[in-house]
């Protein structure tokens, strides 16, 4: 009986005099509302982007690169013995022989460079495959004396798949400046024509195969382990061994097993996905956490305009808590009284943030277009451009925590008045 006496006396001061609903009840209910709108919606779209820039960095990166630590050609026989060792284990997708290094390319006046990936025939299919929705134009089947390259590198040598264009060693271009600087301060004239005419950069012709959206593909170009042998003047020999995984996400607790079983070779060392991008990682990480605090002020000032309100009626109230108390009312009872009226503004107030947030994450790209187009900006991007829509990310444990942390950060923010308010002597109470 006296539990259902609280509870009415809860529910009635939550009115007003002369409306339903108090005014100060409304704002209480949209402070709370707005604070877990805030932190789901911004913490939804903040690991969004994160899992996106995760998703680009695997989908583009080579997941491991198993190399001699003084990036010296390894030799035939020691690769594979290595993938041997790497292709039994559970962990693995899939591994291959590559040579990676960096080559120069022309055509018709027009020069760019580019990071190359060389892959046998056979084994590449794997990995060519993995980056197949992001070709733009031509193949990704590699062939003997055929090459796939960034969109910009293909946009610089204003190349199609087809072209042709010659391609240089980056280490054939070093050795030439090298002889021209050497040939520039030879004081004789003669050797000094000698030593320019002797400078040449043996350029190769390769066949544009096709070429790929470089911002959320890399900026790799890709060709066969045999034309990279030939380009790079490595033999028979290659940089090392590329492995693809089953769980990316793993990659660093799958070196430590890889490394206690002692399957990497001793001086040779790994180069992993993350690598490519771990400061961006670890800065995105850091707004994470510096939006949870700022998130928390919110949800910390929206449980202030909780105790406010309790304030508010308490204060109200007074000459009520006056003849409660002169009637043997408990100091728990009128307590009670507040924290459930702090109980049920929270709940509706966290009840309303949900249903908001789960409608602006909803309607995210159609928000993002109406500001777009009030502010002038552009309002069609294209959906083949990297986060051309809005990412969001909805961890239900997180939405969890948010909402019983918001109803107990309102019931915390109702303890103070409520404890005061109990703590009033009746008599001078009813003499106010």
């Amino acid at each position: 009986m006296l539990s259902n006496a609280t509870f009415f006396l809860a529910r009635r001061y939550l009115r007003a005099k002369r409306s339903f609903v108090s005014v100060i009840t409304v704002i209480s209910i949209l402070g709370v509302a707005v604070g877990v709108l805030m932190m789901i919606v911004v913490s939804s779209v903040m690991k969004g982007f994160e899992g996106e820039f995760r998703k680009v960095l695997i989908g583009s990166e080579p997941h491991i690169l198993l190399h001699p630590q003084d990036n010296k050609p390894a030799s035939t026989k020691a690769t594979a013995e290595l993938l041997a060792k790497i292709r039994s284990q559970a962990d693995v997708l899939a591994a291959s022989s590559y040579i990676r290094s960096v080559m120069y390319a022309e055509r018709e006046g027009q020069q760019s460079g580019m990071d190359v990936i060389g892959l046998p025939e056979d084994g590449g299919k794997f990995y060519m495959a993995k980056i197949a929705k992001h070709l733009l134009e031509g193949s990704l089947d590699l062939s003997p004396g055929g090459v796939v390259c960034a969109d910009y590198v293909a946009s610089q040598l204003n190349a199609h798949p087809g072209d042709k264009i010659s391609v240089y060693a980056s280490s054939n271009v070093t050795s030439a400046v090298k002889r021209f600087r050497i040939a520039t301060d030879e004081q004789d004239e003669a050797k000094r024509h000698a030593a320019y005419k002797d400078i040449k950069l043996h350029p190769q012709e390769l066949k544009l195969l096709g070429y790929t959206r470089a911002e959320i593909a890399g900026a790799y170009g890709y060709t066969t382990l045999e034309t990279a042998q030939q380009i790079f003047d490595f033999g028979d020999q290659v940089s090392g061994v590329l492995i693809e995984l089953k769980q990316p996400g793993e990659v660093k607790d799958v070196i430590k097993r890889f490394t206690a079983a002692e399957i990497i070779p001793a001086g040779w060392s790994a180069s992993l996905w993350t690598d490519a991008g771990d400061a961006r990682l670890a800065a995105m990480s850091n707004e994470r956490i510096m939006m949870w605090i700022v998130l928390m002020i919110i949800a910390v000032v929206a449980a202030f305009s909780v105790m406010n309100t309790t304030i508010t009626v308490t204060t109200q109230k007074r000459r009520e808590i006056g003849v409660l108390t002169a009637l043997g009312s408990r100091q728990s009872q009128i307590i009670g009284i507040f924290v459930a009226q702090a109980a049920f503004v929270g709940t509706l107030g966290t009840l309303t943030g949900l249903a908001l947030s789960g409608l602006v994450l909803w309607l995210r790209d159609d928000i993002r277009m109406g500001i777009a187009v009030l502010s002038g900006g552009n309002a069609n991007a294209s959906s083949e451009m990297f986060l051309a829509t809005i990412p969001a990310q909805i961890e239900p444990w997180f939405i969890a925590v948010v909402c019983l942390g918001s109803i107990t950060l309102c019931l915390l923010a109702a303890l103070p008045p409520a404890w005061l308010a109990s703590r009033v002597d009746p008599a001078v109470a009813l003499r106010d």
